[in-house]
């Protein structure tokens, strides 16, 4: 994720989380959502449901990489 669609982490942590823009990289995941990190800086991005799967887990990537891609800057 972080090399293949190092943009959408981007996205995620600027314009779903409000972070400085920057290389973010996710560096945890669990079922209830994902941590990022730049530098110094981290964030948490919660999922608006669980995942379980490493399908849903996909799904929901997607789905907020959408949501990041459509919010204005």
């Amino acid at each position: 994720m972080n090399e293949d669609h190092a943009d959408a982490v981007r996205l995620y942590a600027t314009r779903l989380l409000a972070q400085r823009d920057g290389a973010w990289r996710i560096c945890g995941l669990d079922p209830a959502g994902a941590d990022l990190a730049f530098g110094d800086d981290t964030a948490r991005l919660d999922f608006p449901a669980r995942v379980t799967t490493s399908s849903e887990l996909r799904q929901m990537l997607v789905r907020l990489a959408h949501e990041a891609r459509t919010r204005a800057p």
